[in-house]
């Protein structure tokens, strides 16, 4: 109930969590209908059936129990144990070999999401090139939309150099994979949408897996997922100027820049043991019974 537009359970990562946390599952037409009811905030809203509905979550917005009664979403807060953090870039990852190529959900659609091919875990722990390609080109951001900080953030590092602008926001949707349009850059400025504690999305990961120095901006707890050392955040500087200095002071040094490039974007490897867990458990306490496991 309630999710984005394309959504769906057919196949993608939610698929694959509920295989993995409960093997079959069949989905039904009606709430009314169902063991357990999933869903999202397009609207955020109070469900038909709360005592029975797990919201899935990963917008920066916080749960609100009188709606549903557990959550996974990107929120750091176990609420008592009604939440689940699952961060939303997981979906960008290969979890399997059954498990791989772009997602695809919004190919073509407004947005043009979508047309990147997931990255494997391995890759992203691993140490960066020791001497990484030299590239022609300065600075690019991939956006949907016109937001006002990152409109002052493009505007103050044009001048260290040009920064190149794709998207809806340039007039078109970017109907390729981000990674052809990232390859001739040296930084991606990948700021998040808005500052939530654990809202770090496709961006970062997405910017450095293309080779490029992400330039980020999320809450400071941002290492708990990423490599601090392997990224630019404008939550570790106090004026935008200070970030702008720091990002020339990159762009001038080809050792600084193999020094990022060097650095692994995960210190630790992620895993989904704690979804499939929290899920079965939920499970039992909505039907009574053991489910999956």
């Amino acid at each position: 109930m309630d999710f984005w537009p394309a959504f769906s359970l057919s196949g993608g990562f939610w698929n694959f969590v509920l295989t993995e946390s409960f093997g079959q599952f069949r989905v039904v037409d009606e709430a009314a209908d169902a063991d357990i009811v999933l869903a999202s905030v397009f609207p955020h809203e109070k469900a038909q059936f709360p005592e029975k509905t797990i919201a899935i979550i990963w917008e920066n917005i916080r749960p609100n129990y009188e709606f549903y009664r557990f959550s996974i979403s990107s929120d750091f807060d176990a609420y008592q144990g009604r939440n689940c953090r699952v961060p939303n870039w997981y979906e960008e990852l290969v979890w399997n070999e059954s498990f791989r190529g772009p997602k695809a959900a919004f190919a073509g659609a407004m947005h043009g999401h979508g047309h990147e091919e997931r990255v494997e875990i391995e890759r992203l722990l691993a140490p960066g090139e020791a001497e990484p390609v030299v590239r022609s080109k300065f600075c690019c951001l991939v956006t949907s939309y016109r937001e006002p900080y990152r409109a002052l953030a493009v505007e103050a590092l044009s001048q260290i150099g040009p920064v190149d602008i794709f998207g809806n926001v340039a007039g078109a949707p970017l109907l390729q994979s981000k990674y052809e349009a990232l390859r001739d850059y040296r930084f991606n400025l990948c700021f998040e949408n808005s500052i939530f504690p654990g809202y770090y999305t496709e961006k970062a990961l997405q910017a450095w897996a293309a080779g490029c120095i992400p330039l980020y901006f999320s809450d400071p707890y941002f290492s708990a997922d990423f490599n601090p050392k392997a990224i630019i955040n404008r939550i570790d500087f106090r004026e935008l100027a200070e970030f702008v200095e720091a990002v020339r002071r990159v762009n001038d040094s080809p050792d600084l820049m193999a020094q990022f490039h060097r650095e692994p974007l995960l210190t630790s490897r992620p895993n989904l043991d704690s979804v499939t867990a929290f899920l079965r458990g939920a499970a039992k306490a909505i039907t009574g019974r053991d489910i999956g496991g």
